[in-house]
């Protein structure tokens, strides 16, 4: 059930209408059917193993509290439903990843023979719920979470169908305090209105467009020349983001319209000047999720300058790790963390130096424009990982088509139309990296909306079918 679908439109308008039409006590059991209906239409099958989980998290969450009210050691019930939860994850993503690389490793066949005797369908999502319930249980140990949570409120802290498939990955201190407040006013309708469009000219007009352009060139890149696989490469980046971005705004959008706020993932990281700032600005909920239950439990920044580069590496591998049982998703992020540790080694050492003095004329453009471009290239990897075995190897043919400057070959159909697409990602950059534009806008909204809700329903109609996964499902 895509946002972008009329399934979604007739779940949410129905949702929508019943929720403000009952009293308080039963929106939540509302939302909870509603989530429930929403992920059955992915997986009817799954969704009880997806309750299951739930279910058994739920069971040691309140373990976990009856010991603390006792006074008693909990730390083995943390570490065992966190090790439950990394091995119903591992198992279903990681499965044949795990037994592959065995076999390439070792070479015995009984690897193979494994791999081959089992079928393994991923869980829609069980990579965001995961992460989202493994820091439910830690910040009860943590005691961030001092008080128990009713069962509903469990169920829909995780359910919450808005964010349910990609996030934002959200955190308990920030949803749950408004679970018995839902809160809805005109600004807040309009902001959610504003989002959801937004959402959808992102996802339908700009990375629906620009996938089947690129897409022949990552099929065999070393028949195309430098400059195709050069925008292919950037356009890649603005469809990821817009199709992420685009899928976040209609998340925000649709909580706003139930009542609530749920963490934007995404300011702008575009207009970043370094990468440290980037990864601020970028996927931000998994980002922070990374730095507190990873990064600090490895030691953080607390030991030397090489030991906390190396905590950041090692971090920014296991992201690559979680995006996909691919060892190019790993490449990706050793690329990033590499980049990370190169910086912050070379250039800020720990934030007090730039690698383009101010002094220097256009000093911030270029700082953001070099920082853009070596960032695009990264999603080589991330986009090379469709390929499955042929992975590296494309990573490796785009890498050579960029560098050796080649005006041989094959121009990619339709390469002409990238720079504006490009362009139009870049706009909606800058739309979150400056607040000021909302703002300025704001007095104008009640004549916006409907103009933009007539001119998005036009560019569906034009230019989407409105029929393409969110990239990030796979996840």
């Amino acid at each position: 059930m895509l946002f972008n679908s009329i399934p979604y439109l007739i779940l949410f308008a129905l949702t929508y209408l019943i929720y403000w039409n009952i009293p308080q006590k039963g929106r939540k059991p509302l939302l909870v059917v509603s989530s429930l209906i929403f992920y059955a239409y992915f997986s009817f099958p799954f969704l009880f193993h997806f309750l299951l989980v739930i279910l058994i998290n739920y069971g040691f969450s309140e373990w976990m509290f009856r010991k603390k009210d006792k006074g008693e050691k909990h730390d083995n019930v943390l570490y065992t439903i966190v090790i439950l939860n990394v091995l119903n994850l591992a198992f279903f993503k990681y499965f044949y990843f795990i037994t592959d690389s065995l076999f390439s490793l070792t070479g015995y066949p009984s690897f193979k023979e494994i791999s081959g005797s089992w079928s393994i369908f991923l869980p829609l999502a069980i990579s965001f719920y995961t992460f989202q319930i493994i820091a439910v249980q830690v910040d009860i140990h943590r005691g961030i979470i001092e008080k128990r949570m009713s069962t509903v409120d469990y169920f829909l802290f995780i359910l919450f169908f808005p964010q349910l498939i990609a996030g934002p990955i959200m955190r308990s201190q920030d949803f749950l305090p408004q679970l018995d407040h839902p809160t809805i006013d005109p600004d807040r309708m309009k902001k959610g209105i504003f989002l959801i469009i937004g959402g959808l000219f992102k996802k339908v007009i700009i990375a629906e467009n620009i996938a089947p352009i690129i897409s022949p060139l990552y099929m065999d890149p070393g028949k195309y020349d430098s400059f195709s696989i050069f925008f292919s490469v950037l356009a890649f980046a603005i469809q990821v983001y817009c199709d992420f971005s685009g899928y976040t705004d209609m998340a925000r959008g649709s909580a706003n319209l139930l009542g609530y706020e749920i963490p934007e993932n995404f300011q702008g990281p575009f207009f970043s000047q370094s990468f440290r700032e980037l990864w601020s600005r970028w996927h931000i909920t998994l980002s922070s999720w990374l730095r507190d239950y990873i990064y600090i439990p490895l030691g953080g920044s607390k030991g030397s300058i090489f030991r906390s580069n190396l905590n950041s590496f090692i971090t920014m591998c296991l992201g690559g790790l979680w995006h996909g049982a691919n060892w190019a998703f790993v490449l990706w992020g050793a690329y990033l963390g590499a980049l990370i540790w190169i910086e912050r080694s070379l250039y800020l050492h720990r934030g007090k130096k730039k690698f383009i003095p101010d002094t220097f004329p256009l000093a911030g453009i270029i700082r953001t424009i070099v920082i853009f471009i070596i960032f695009t290239f990264s999603g080589v990897f991330f986009r090379a990982a469709a390929r499955g075995a042929e992975s590296l190897n494309v990573a490796y043919e785009i890498f050579k088509g960029v560098l050796t400057l080649r005006n041989t070959g094959d121009t990619l159909a339709r390469v002409d139309e990238l720079p504006t697409f490009i362009a139009l990602g870049l706009m909606f950059n800058w739309f979150q990296y400056s607040p000021l534009v909302y703002e300025k806008l704001k007095p104008f909204q009640n004549i916006l909306l409907p103009i933009l809700s007539v001119v998005i329903l036009l560019l569906l109609g034009i230019f989407g079918d409105g029929g393409q996964d969110f990239i990030y499902f796979q996840f």
